[in-house]
């Protein structure tokens, strides 16, 4: 229960965040380029330098098995989501952007802010794991699912050279050399790692300030999708790690990547393949919305059955 209350509370400081960043748009002190640039601070600095700084810890065996465990899990969730999206949702013209919204989450952009702030460094390190996994599925799955074929491998394999997969490798080796930061380098990262959740946040918030909630509630499949998002699939997640009982902290935070709502690369995907990106951006922004009360339910669920 006090994880549950821990969690609403920082989704409740997220959500200001988020409004500063609707101000920001509503107001005119920025617009969509605004958007746009401080997401490319966040995924090319912020998330790099906040991956680095969780890996500077001490290395031991226990500590790469429960990495490979948190790998091993977030794949399973993976995997399950996509089944899932692809059992509930029929074959359409839309179909492609519904299952990608069900099948992927934000676990980035609100997943690594959201694991650090409930869970600490702990979580930051394993939501890592989650984040690694994702990237594989989306560049290879996600790029077959909305192209409606498969990618070439010298294309997959530049899908897959983004700064958050870097960094994460490049961390994995500095872990097992053990290769320390010195001071005046830890300190200037630490810095910019302290930007991830508020910059996360006011993007989000930008996002959403510029996505016609209103208009997209008339869209019937757009309730179907965000609860297969938000409900359902954290639901099968929650099951499955049930079943497997692995380290509490481990699962939650596994949960919490499942939990997140609907993945911004699905944006860009749709944009690149030519599929509805409007109806994308719409089931992102619904979802990041009814998030705010559904992730802190499936944290409540999760520190009941799986503590």
């Amino acid at each position: 229960m006090e994880l549950a209350l821990i969690t609403t509370q920082k989704i409740v400081e997220m959500f200001l965040i988020m409004l500063a960043g609707v101000l920001i748009v509503k107001t005119g002190m920025g617009s969509h380029q605004t958007g746009k640039d401080l997401s490319a601070i966040l995924l090319k600095i912020v998330i790099p330098c906040m991956i680095v700084m969780a890996y500077q810890v001490e290395l031991d065996a226990q500590l790469l098995q429960k990495l490979a465990v948190a790998a091993a899990l977030s794949a399973l969730s993976m995997l399950a989501g996509i089944l899932i999206a692809r059992a509930a949702v029929p074959e359409s013209a839309d179909s492609a952007v519904e299952r990608m919204a069900a099948a992927y989450s934000n676990c980035g952009f609100i997943g690594i802010p959201l694991a650090g702030a409930v869970l600490g460094e702990e979580g930051v390190l394993y939501i890592t794991a989650y984040v690694l996994v994702y990237n594989i599925f989306a560049f290879t799955h996600g790029v077959m699912l909305m192209s409606g074929k498969a990618g070439s491998l010298k294309d997959t394999l530049r899908s897959l050279c983004q700064p958050a997969l870097i960094a994460i490798l490049v961390s994995l080796l500095m872990l097992l050399f053990q290769v320390r930061l010195p001071e005046v380098l830890a300190s200037p990262l630490g810095m910019l790692r302290d930007m991830n959740t508020p910059a996360a946040m006011l993007v989000s918030g930008i996002n959403l300030a510029e996505s016609d909630i209103l208009g997209s509630l008339r869209r019937p499949g757009i309730y179907k999708i965000t609860a297969l998002k938000l409900l359902v699939i954290p639901a099968a997640t929650l099951l499955l790690l049930r079943l497997l009982r692995p380290d509490p902290v481990i699962a939650l935070t596994v949960l919490i990547g499942a939990a997140c709502p609907a993945g911004a690369t699905g944006t860009m995907f749709a944009l690149q393949y030519h599929k509805d990106s409007r109806y994308f951006s719409e089931l992102l922004a619904l979802s990041t919305l009814v998030s705010l009360v559904s992730i802190p339910l499936m944290v409540l669920a999760g520190s009941l059955l799986l503590g």
